[in-house]
């Protein structure tokens, strides 16, 4: 009120920082925007530091309200990268802006600028000595690696950064990274491992995140993590009962917390839960539904699986055409965007429309159940793998001998760890059990 911009927009982003510790996005946007208006009234070397420092904040704010991908949070990102390309600011400026900007472009789908930028986090990380640095660089690097099908590459650099997490350091520092990378890492590492058929493991680690996510007052944390290590491999397990039970849970405490991002991945889930149990007309739209607002929301990452999953509702509601077309789209979105880790399961339900065709085409039906085995053995997705091997499986019966069948389902469940309650791991005991 007195005219102090300088003083002012320094109190503004006292007060947006502390609010973002409290989980408080709403109010840190706000009262970073209330600086920022400032910055045009000051003068001197302190102005482009300030000025930094609010632009860093608010599109720390920005990540839970509107999501990382955001054009609003982007244009904020960008704004202090430009700042911090003619050398001003901290270390952990420029880490906080090239991990967002990296989370970003990940979102996007943009996987080979995300890559880029995620080696530049861990070029600082490496000439700094910093272990949060590290873990925050190696955890982008390896969910990148996972997106691209990499599996086993993802794993060895998931476990390389966990070796620096300090969860009580990198806790206090969660919202300068929109959620807690300690936790984060531990994460991903969840989902590479049940990718890699390691389920006794990954349902072990999902428990110690779990348990470290109950002690954690970030909400965006909170909802990152039960996503990661809860709903989403319950989608992937196909465990669709606790799936629409816990995504209706997860969308709740987003909606209260306003973590958006989550939100709409929450809801995302629940809808095709609902349309797998109950696949009718109004579901499937819902379905469809969900995966508008996603995509607006600038969010492209994982395009791969929820069009597979777009596709198996509508193949259970018998639109076989409708099924096809999605597929299409996901087999572009794959080429365009390189994410290979749910290709082989997009080639599996096309063998799946192939046989319930008026006139099943078997013979289309087994080459692309064959094509999604030799997609998934080559990225080691032992999950999905099984998923394919079983559905060859029933092809082949009354065809192919028992002996054959046999050979075919054995080596590949051999490699799956436990996961003895899993229903790929039930689906294919049971049709052993059938074979003399």
């Amino acid at each position: 009120e007195a005219g102090l911009a300088e003083p002012a927009a320094s109190a503004w982003l006292a007060a947006a920082e502390l609010a973002l510790s409290q989980s408080a996005p709403v109010e840190a946007e706000r009262h970073a925007r209330a600086g920022l208006a400032l910055i045009p009234g000051i003068e001197g070397a302190k102005r482009d530091a300030l000025e930094l420092s609010l632009l860093v904040a608010r599109a720390n704010a920005m990540v839970p309200l509107k999501s990382v991908s955001a054009p609003e949070t982007f244009e904020a990102m960008l704004a202090a990268k430009r700042l911090l390309d003619r050398g001003i600011g901290t270390d952990l400026q420029r880490v906080s802006i090239l991990y967002g900007l990296c989370a970003g472009t990940t979102l996007a789908a943009r996987l080979a600028e995300a890559m880029e930028l995620a080696k530049e986090i861990i070029e600082v990380a490496e000439r700094l000595d910093d272990p949060t640095y590290r873990v925050l660089g190696y955890r982008q690097l390896a969910t990148l690696q996972f997106y691209a099908g990499h599996n086993r590459e993802a794993l060895a650099n998931l476990q390389k950064g966990a070796a620096y997490r300090d969860p009580h350091r990198q806790r206090a520092l969660s919202y300068r990274f929109g959620w807690d990378q300690g936790l984060a890492i531990l994460s991903f590492e969840v989902l590479v491992r049940l990718s890699l058929g390691l389920l006794d493991s990954a349902a072990r680690l999902r428990d110690q995140v779990l348990a470290e996510t109950s002690r954690h007052g970030h909400a965006t944390t909170i909802a990152s993590a039960t996503f990661c290590v809860l709903t989403w491999p319950e989608l992937v397990l196909h465990e669709l009962p606790e799936l629409e039970r816990d995504s209706e849970r997860l969308a709740a405490f987003c909606t209260e917390k306003k973590v958006e991002q989550i939100r709409l991945l929450a809801s995302l889930h629940h809808a095709y839960a609902r349309a797998m149990r109950e696949p009718v007309a109004t579901n499937v739209e819902a379905l469809r539904t969900a995966l508008d607002a996603l995509k607006k929301s600038g969010g492209t990452t994982g395009n791969s699986i929820t069009l597979s999953n777009l596709a198996e509702a509508l193949l259970a509601a018998g639109d076989l055409d409708g099924a096809e077309a999605v597929l299409g789209e996901g087999f572009a979105f794959v080429e365009q965007s390189g994410e290979r880790y749910w290709l082989a399961d997009l080639h599996r339900l096309r063998g799946q429309i192939a046989l319930r065709r008026e006139k099943p085409d078997r013979a289309r039906a087994e080459a692309c159940f064959g094509r999604a085995i030799e997609v998934a053995q080559s990225q080691h997705a032992r999950l999905l793998e099984l998923r394919a091997t079983i559905d060859l499986a029933r092809l082949w019966q009354g065809v192919r001998t028992d002996a054959e069948i046999r050979a075919l389902i054995e080596p590949v469940l051999a490699g799956i760890e436990g996961g003895e309650t899993a229903p790929d791991v039930r689906n294919a005991r049971a049709m052993l059990a059938t074979l003399r």
